[in-house]
């Protein structure tokens, strides 16, 4: 199970955990009363409504089968969420009379009335909201920002991986530049899921340019900030014909990883940003740079490397110590592929 499936399955239960608490709390603000209501039937009420709600908005939304519709404008977001809504709540009936009588019940009535759809509707909207402003901010961002861990700066020891669009200056020539914003508004929207299964965050996009960043121990543990890169080539593969039916083209990408101390801070007043400072950034840059110079699909600073337990795929090529601009010393640098890849293509290759 990846990364990004376990933090989502972790706050689904939590979700449904706090759902329980909110149908005694419909009941309190809604049935004048409660007498020959019990707070049990209103809990389980609310646990099975939260499952079925908060599994289509955290599981069933970002998922594969939903992709057409995120790309599209936010009211069909909207539209999506109407729509949930309105069939959760007679599943809920449905579902704990059932339970509680022990028959199949099938209720397609609005039961306790509009109260309930405007309720359902109004938790709905605001987990819609926030799950918005997380992919704006970033969640583990927003959660720092709400308890004001970055509002003064603290050094953390992070991840930088560096991706670019090779030949992007090309394609702005082939395509023009609103079709290369084309290409890389889809291109961006492809790799948000690989990064979240593996634990990475997107901290900025830059041109035709992705900053992802880790805690240090996430990014290292299994080599995840490595099968990123490479999770997020299989989705470029595994799309190409749809890259090359819209937009002439087959994107290929490469990037620069580096690792170390940051200094992170909150900056701005009418615009907040989460800002990270240091040589580490700096770096990381530079060996996206390396990469292009090199014609490498990956490369990564020596001192990364040696923290980090390879995966078993992964081959590494020494590519002796370069001294980068603004460092007065050399940098260890090492180029990686996969097993049965073509180096400095990023394609696999495949043995007949």
């Amino acid at each position: 199970m990846s990364i990004g499936t376990k933090r989502k399955l972790i706050l689904y239960i939590f979700l449904v955990g706090f759902s329980a608490i909110l149908g005694p709390l419909y009941g309190l603000i809604f049935i004048p009363d409660l007498s020959n209501t019990p707070l049990g039937p209103l809990a389980l009420d609310g646990a099975i409504g939260g499952a079925l709600l908060f599994g289509g908005l955290l599981l069933l939304w970002p998922s594969r089968v939903c992709a057409p519709l995120r790309r599209l404008a936010f009211p069909w977001h909207v539209l999506f969420l109407l729509a949930l809504t309105a069939i959760s709540i007679p599943l809920t009936g449905s579902i704990s009379s059932s339970i509680q009588s022990g028959q199949l019940f099938l209720l397609l009535g609005f039961g306790p009335g509009w109260s309930l759809y405007f309720y359902i509707l109004a938790i709905a909207t605001l987990t819609m909201i926030f799950i918005q402003i997380a992919k704006v901010i970033g969640p583990r961002i927003l959660g720092n920002m709400l308890i004001g861990r970055y509002h003064n700066p603290v050094e953390e020891r992070r991840i930088f991986l560096f991706i670019d669009l090779i030949g992007s200056t090309a394609l702005a020539r082939q395509l023009g530049d609103l079709g290369v914003q084309h290409l890389l508004t889809r291109f961006f929207f492809d790799m948000g899921r690989p990064v979240a299964e593996n634990g990475g965050e997107i901290h900025a996009y830059v041109g035709d340019e992705a900053i992802i960043t880790w805690p240090f121990r996430t990014g290292a543990d299994q080599g995840n900030c490595i099968r990123c890169f490479f999770a997020v080539q299989d989705v470029l593969t595994a799309n190409a014909q749809t890259y090359e039916s819209q937009f002439g083209v087959r994107p290929q990408i490469r990037a620069g990883l580096h690792g170390g101390p940051v200094i992170v801070s909150e900056c701005g007043d009418t615009k907040k940003s989460i800002v990270y400072f240091g040589d580490t950034m700096n770096t990381s840059a530079r060996l996206e740079g390396e990469a292009k110079r090199l014609e490498k699909d990956l490369v990564i600073s020596a001192d990364l490397l040696q923290a980090i337990h390879l995966p078993t795929e992964i081959v590494t090529e020494n590519l002796s110590e370069v001294t980068l601009r603004g460092h007065d010393s050399p940098t260890a640098l090492f180029a990686l592929s996969r097993t049965g890849s073509m180096p400095g293509t990023g394609q696999r290759v495949v043995e007949e």
